[in-house]
């Protein structure tokens, strides 16, 4: 494939433009105007043509992703690419654990293949090109991507890292638990100490990376799923770091937009206002729950850990709710019997509201919440004084509150 005109660097010309009385390198090409305009538009013809060749070649570029997997026992897997806010999914059949995907992306992304039961869970960037994975559905730590594509190959590289140290964290865990159970509880406690640290290592590597690659999309992804309210100040200073065309890209772009929606939900902003359905479909505002000290609870019925703070909450919220506190919980539930249910079963008395669009729901996207459990302390004058606040955090927060 051509894409730039070389001839005239060497001297040597194109037979229909030499029989036209074009000069030699060294003649500074002093041709008359005849001969000028004939110039003009065989090179013009020469240009365009080479620019239809560059588009056509890469406007039916692909990406072909084979892969052979062993004891693969699925009849279908997918495809899940793009970034958290905007994403596509494909499908295809497994034949004797060999599948194949084809498609285009305008630009590298990140993506994972999966089997319905999660027995194959394969992580990866994709770009347009030729990619091979093989591995062994018995082992997660069995799967190699292999690729020519730089950005494949990076994330390759990285991927390996991460899942090394998660290795040596579970066979941690497992040696200390051997301990315990075997009845050495000192040493036990020694190998347990160690594993958090292990454990604690990936987060550490994947800001590391996130921080000192500005010109990576890999390292984008990274600092995408980094950016959270705690972490809001180094994920801005990375984004301001990075390269123009990865802040141009989809995860620069979405990284943006999170950055803007953290920052208005900042300790400190006024919170922002919204109006929701409770579970008899009545309008509630927050805004009238101006004078108190209100608690916006994110949560959902499919969520354990929300689930197991629900008893507190209640016992906070009897103690201080004469006080002036009062909680408005938001469901991320997308089903309408599931969140009433659930309501029912756990005993909460506060106003609940949802518009049962699961993850989508308008206020947890105005919020930035992406994890459950998940919450905001607002102020009698509508402001937000603390986040995420759960356990015998929340409850020293109460008790300094409503001495």
């Amino acid at each position: 494939m051509v894409n730039k005109i070389t001839v005239f660097k060497h001297g040597i010309l194109p037979k229909p433009l030499r029989r036209r009385g074009w000069g030699g390198l060294n003649q500074g090409y002093t041709v008359g105007k005849q001969k000028n305009k004939r110039m003009k538009k065989w090179l013009g013809i020469i240009i365009g043509v080479c620019a239809l060749h560059t588009m056509f070649a890469q406007g039916n570029k692909k990406y072909t992703i084979s892969a052979d997997i062993k004891q693969c026992k699925a009849t279908q897997v997918y495809l899940t690419y793009g970034t958290v806010g905007k994403s596509g999914i494909d499908t295809t059949v497994v034949k004797d654990g060999k599948f194949v995907f084809t498609g285009k992306v305008i630009e590298p992304t990140p993506a994972m293949i999966f089997t319905p039961d999660y027995k194959v869970k394969i992580d990866l960037f994709i770009d347009n090109g030729v990619i091979k994975i093989t591995g062994n559905a018995d082992s997660m730590y069995s799967y190699k991507v292999a690729s020519n594509l730089p950005v494949v190959k990076e994330f390759e590289l990285f991927h390996q890292g991460i899942m090394q140290n998660r290795q040596n964290t579970i066979a941690l865990f497992q040696q200390a638990y051997e301990l315990k159970n075997a009845g050495d509880s000192i040493k036990a406690a020694e190998v347990q100490k160690k594993a958090d640290v292990q454990y604690k290592q990936e987060f550490v590597m994947r800001k590391e990376y996130a921080l000192a690659n500005p010109k990576s999309y890999v390292a984008a992804k990274e600092l995408l799923a980094y950016t959270d309210g705690a972490n809001l100040p180094i994920a801005i200073e990375g984004f301001e770091n990075m390269d123009e065309k990865i802040k141009a890209s989809a995860m620069g772009k979405e990284l943006e937009e999170r950055i803007h929606i953290l920052t208005n939900v900042e300790v400190g902003k006024p919170a922002q206002q919204f109006t929701q359905a409770d579970v008899d479909g009545n309008p509630i505002s927050l805004a009238s729950y101006k004078g108190k000290y209100a608690l916006i609870e994110f949560w959902a019925s499919w969520c354990g850990p929300c689930r197991a703070e629900n008893p507190n909450l209640i016992t906070q919220y009897e103690l201080y709710k004469n006080k002036g506190f009062d909680i408005i919980g938001v469901s991320l539930d997308d089903n309408k019997e599931k969140w009433k249910t659930a309501i029912a079963k756990d005993g909460l008395p506060w106003t609940q509201v949802s518009d049962l669009k699961g993850w989508n729901n308008i206020v947890g996207l105005l919020y930035g919440v992406r994890a459950v459990p998940a919450s905001f302390l607002i102020d009698p004058n509508g402001n937000i004084v603390a986040n995420d606040l759960r356990g015998e955090s929340l409850n020293n927060r109460l008790k300094t509150l409503f001495p």
